[in-house]
């Protein structure tokens, strides 16, 4: 709910502060005291347009801010944490609009610079405001579908289940309009991919190819450095060519310490015995080695031929062999979708038509629930006009079926309404009579009390054309609104401010050559002497007095 306004600089207005209670709030004054102002000033702050008469004071700036109470309004209080203006643990925010001389403005949430765009996605969240010429909120027509839904139990589900099957669907849809977009393109790809695919399989890589053809040149190249040092360690190790070798000493140290008799000896031998079979070993392996080294004519070639080959490919494709062996893998897989291309459209063509099916059910479903709760709301409805004493009003809910499918089914509400018997039935969008609409809008807006889920309620003048009998009705039915809802409400009727939780007396005055708009909260005897005023004028006499009590006193026992 809205807690309090702040108003500074702003058209006839100094500086004010409003702090606003649950139930029923009513504005009230001569006409021209400046009740309109507070309203043009909370439409700025939902984010409307700034105009250029706002700023009183050209030397500063006007400012409007307005703080909310969101401890029951899970739907504000979602949609201000998904956009990063609310913590968890926040149970208000402040809006505050800023309007400079020099034309600029800004628009804050709890400090936050946000635009005006977003305060007008957040504002019917917030509030409803009916004004004189420009009704809003729940006369919107993309609203009437939520509202015959609120009337029709058994949607819910189905209206789930529809989001579902709708979002598998238009998914579906789209991915078989990707696939059918360009078939050349898809030729090109397929060819391009063959290429790759033939051009890397030929050359039959292997992991760890590149390393061992890299050492292969290094050793050809270096074949008779290597040849040379390896025959003269087999030299040192196993052969007599320059003396002893290694091993033949060895191999006699052995056969010395075998021959000693004596425990010391015992340790000895063992570690010569590894020593000797290890220079076995070890001339063993250098013999292969120097005969490896005995390259064909030829191999340095092929050697270059191949690696050049790889580079060219790594050049290509990626930056190693694993790289390209990936590239690969990545293309069949890529081909086999391309080639697969018919099987993948048939498969989502048949989804799409199961998927279809289901829909058309659930649209079936909804539609049918819909017309019972379409019912509901028009009984409701006339109930209520016929408290407003507009019975002969008629008030139709037509459900259309929509040219498209959409997300909430193949259903769309428009209200139809007939003011007077023998008019024809028109959309309600269309009916000019102030009068007429807002007591329609008084009638559903009471019919949709429990559902309708905008905290804050704003009505400017809804009295004004109304009279008599039905200006009472009206009356009793804006208190009945305001138990569910709060209701700030600019009138000029007494019976209708006799019924108010709270009232506010906004006046005109002159100081210094200058007009200055004030506010002033009521007390009881205040509320009496201004129900007063409002039924007989300035000039009001004690009888105005006296039936000013009794309206008083009457709205309490209602």
């Amino acid at each position: 709910m809205l807690q309090e306004m702040y108003i500074n600089n702003f058209v006839l207005i100094d500086e004010l502060r409003l702090l606003f209670a649950e139930g029923l709030n009513v504005l009230s004054g001569e006409t021209g005291a400046g009740k309109s102002i507070i309203i043009d000033a909370l439409g700025l702050i939902m984010g409307e347009r700034i105009k250029g008469d706002f700023i009183r004071d050209e030397q500063k700036k006007a400012v409007a801010e307005a703080v909310f109470d969101l401890s029951a309004n899970p739907d504000a209080r979602s949609f201000l944490m998904d956009n990063n203006l609310l913590e968890e643990d926040e149970d208000s925010i402040i809006i505050s609009r800023d309007v400079s001389p020099n034309g600029r403005n800004s628009a804050r949430i709890n400090g936050r610079n946000v635009t005006a765009g977003m305060l007008k996605n957040l504002a019917p969240l917030l509030l409803d405001m009916h004004l004189q010429h420009d009704q809003q909120g729940i006369l919107r027509p993309d609203m009437y579908l939520d509202f015959v839904d609120n009337f029709a139990p058994g949607t819910s589900d189905v209206l789930a289940n529809m989001i579902k099957v709708y979002t598998a669907m238009k998914t579906k849809k789209q991915e078989l309009k990707e696939i059918e977009a360009n078939e050349q393109e898809r030729m090109k790809k397929i060819d391009y991919l063959c290429f790759q695919i033939k051009e890397i399989e030929q050359a039959a890589l292997q992991p760890g190819e590149e390393e061992e053809l890299l050492l292969i040149r290094k050793r050809i190249r270096n074949a008779q450095s290597l040849m040379e040092g390896t025959q003269k360690l087999l030299h040192l190790l196993y052969s007599r060519e320059y003396g002893e070798s290694a091993n033949d000493l060895i191999s006699a140290a052995l056969e010395t310490s075998r021959s000693l008799k004596d425990d010391y000896f015992s340790d000895i031998t063992p570690r010569l015995e590894e020593i000797y079979y290890a220079l076995q070993d070890m001339s063993g392996d250098l013999s292969s080695f120097r005969d490896s080294l005995d390259f064909e004519a030829g191999v340095l070639e092929e050697t270059e031929e191949r690696l050049h080959m790889i580079n060219r490919l790594k050049t290509k494709y990626a930056q190693n062999i694993a790289g390209i062996l990936q590239v690969l893998d990545i293309s069949r897989n890529e081909l086999g979708v391309l080639q697969n291309h018919q099987d993948i459209k048939e498969q989502l063509e048949k989804s799409i038509d199961e998927l279809d099916r289901e829909y058309l059910l659930l649209a079936g479903s909804l539609t049918e629930f819909r017309k019972q709760g379409a019912a509901s709301l028009e009984e409701k409805v006339h109930s209520e006009l016929e408290q407003l004493n507009m019975p002969h009003v008629k008030f139709v809910v037509v459900l259309q079926k929509r040219e498209t499918p959409g997300v909430r089914g193949l259903d769309r509400v428009e209200f139809m309404f007939s003011p007077n018997p023998g008019e024809e039935l028109r959309p309600l969008s269309k009916i000019a009579s102030g009068g007429e609409i807002s007591r329609f809008v008084l009638a559903l807006k009471k019919a949709l009390a429990e559902v309708y889920n905008v905290p804050t309620l704003i009505f400017d003048e809804i009295d004004v054309g109304v009279g008599g009998t039905a200006l009472n009705a009206m009356a009793r039915k804006l208190y009945e609104i305001s138990r569910n809802h709060q209701v700030i409400l600019v009138t000029h009727s007494a019976q209708v401010a006799g019924y108010a939780d709270q009232h506010y007396l906004i006046e005109k005055k002159m100081s210094e050559d200058k007009t200055h708009t004030t506010v002033k909260e009521l007390t009881d005897n205040e509320r009496i002497r201004e129900i007063a005023r409002m039924m007989a004028g300035e000039n009001y006499s004690a009888l105005s007095l006296e039936h000013a009590r009794e309206i008083l006193e009457s709205s309490r026992l209602f």
